[in-house]
């Protein structure tokens, strides 16, 4: 068990070392700006709603 929390220590180590190094190996959303990300989140919410109201449509139209 040792072994694996020193693998896991030195794995953790290497990618913020990675990160410092070489920002443009971090992930994209921690290089996207926060806009970008908003942006995002309500276009997948929008997505989301209109599939559940397309889907509910679709069910009222069956039923009735």
């Amino acid at each position: 068990m040792a072994e694996n929390l020193t693998a896991a220590r030195d794995a953790e180590a290497r990618s913020i070392d990675l990160a410092q190094a070489e920002p443009w190996l971090l992930a994209a959303e921690w290089r996207e700006p926060l806009y970008e990300r908003v942006i995002q989140a309500g276009s997948r919410l929008a997505g989301v709603a209109a599939f559940f109201a397309a889907l509910g449509a679709t069910g009222y139209w069956l039923l009735g």
